[in-house]
């Protein structure tokens, strides 16, 4: 699935067209609105359904002209202009302009779009609309020479009323959310982070953060062949030891000077996800080398040294690897998900005493941060008995 956004005019307050100013909040013209709720909400929301997302504007200063919009379409399954809307200041609403080409119309989408927009803010539903010129063809320059398999025009409130635009422009995350999940439920999308995290192991090497990171990452939000055909999130190879299923590709490693090439590889497949995420964890203690070379990821105390670790400790040729795991955390609040796991390392201020007490007998050494039942702790309590015992006979 891929999508185009295009966010609707330029940058500055030549593209103000009434727009209210909200309390402080900035971007408060239309041009930057749309541009920063395209980047910044709509296409991360988006993208957690696996959806390829581009912008017709890469930077908020950059204003294509609408025919220069429309074709950037091709290829696209769906074009979709982002703006806000302005009349007489007492207009209010969301409404969608389908373009009126039958083949490209899709008005069962923009239907429920509008739909969910309207409730998210509280604002009427004006429904999918259409607009033609005298010569039939349609009135909106972007719709007019649009390309994708589907075009039309969000109005997503009006910004010269108060109540709508205070509405909108507090909200844009909401807007987004529910944008993203009307698009995914029309075309059967599976949201990818969601996916994920129903399938981590309850108790980890790796924070669930990175973990979901990397299944971004590696696997193009599940897009990628290996992803597709052979469960493989995360791009692990296929080495001596391995003696489950293997399935070959041609796959880009890059050269400490930044120069990529292309090898030919035997990576590891999978029977489903589950399958995947579990071998991937285990992947970082699976032989005494792993152990002794990811040493540094397994010990990382957050999800920042872990993605450096990762980078350092040479998981990944890609010299800005680190840095990508990074901004897919923060962009996506993935950290979030770091609180509810139990991580299978001792922490830094226990480390000292668990090794005492590995090194004495008193515990296996397993689960450091698992809970205790009061059988656990009359064993341990019975072993430290035993010891000191031992160790008063032998002083005798």
């Amino acid at each position: 699935m891929k999508i185009l956004l295009d966010p609707g005019h330029g940058a500055g307050n030549r593209y103000n067209r009434g727009f209210k100013q909200v309390d402080n909040l900035p971007y408060c013209n239309e041009g930057d609105c749309n541009y920063v709720y395209c980047r910044d909400y709509l296409k991360p929301a988006l993208e957690k359904y696996g959806v390829e997302v581009e912008m017709t504007r890469k930077d908020i200063k950059d204003d294509p002209t609408l025919s220069e919009r429309g074709k950037m379409g091709k290829g696209f399954d769906l074009l979709i202009s982002c703006h806000s809307n302005a009349a007489n200041g007492l207009a209010s609403g969301v409404e969608i302009w389908d373009s009126t080409n039958t083949k490209e119309s899709i008005k069962p989408l923009t239907d429920k779009i509008c739909i969910s927009i309207s409730k998210a803010l509280s604002i009427p539903n004006r429904g999918t609309r259409y607009r033609k010129q005298a010569n039939g063809t349609n009135y909106y320059g972007v719709l007019r020479s649009g390309l994708a398999k589907h075009n039309f025009i969000i109005e997503h409130c009006f910004h010269d009323n108060w109540s709508d635009v205070i509405k909108y422009r507090k909200n844009l995350s909401k807007v987004a959310d529910v944008t993203a999940k009307t698009i995914a439920d029309y075309f059967k999308l599976t949201d990818f982070i969601p996916t994920i995290v129903k399938n981590l192991p309850k108790t980890a090497n790796i924070l669930p953060s990175i973990t979901i990171a990397q299944a971004i990452l590696e696997s193009d939000w599940g897009r990628s062949e290996l992803a597709q055909k052979a469960y493989n999130f995360f791009g692990i190879k296929a080495s001596k030891e391995w003696t489950g299923k293997v399935y070959k590709k041609s796959t880009w490693e890059q050269r400490a000077d930044g120069v990529k090439y292309e090898i030919k590889a035997d990576f590891r497949k999978y029977n489903s996800i589950s399958e995947s995420i579990a071998d991937h964890d285990n992947f970082f203690v699976s032989t005494d080398w792993r152990k002794k070379n990811y040493k540094r990821v397994l010990e990382a105390a957050n999800y920042k040294e872990q993605a450096l670790a990762l980078r350092a400790c040479g998981y990944a040729t890609d010299l800005n690897y680190s840095d990508k795991l990074i901004r897919l955390i923060e962009e996506h609040k993935l950290y979030k998900y770091d609180k509810e796991i139990k991580m299978d390392r001792v922490s830094n201020w226990a480390k000292e005493a668990w090794d005492w007490a590995k090194e004495k007998g008193i515990t296996d050494g397993t689960n450091p941060q698992g809970a205790c039942t009061r059988e656990q702790i009359i064993v341990m309590l019975k072993r430290y008995d035993e010891m000191i015992r031992k160790e008063i006979e032998n002083e005798d």
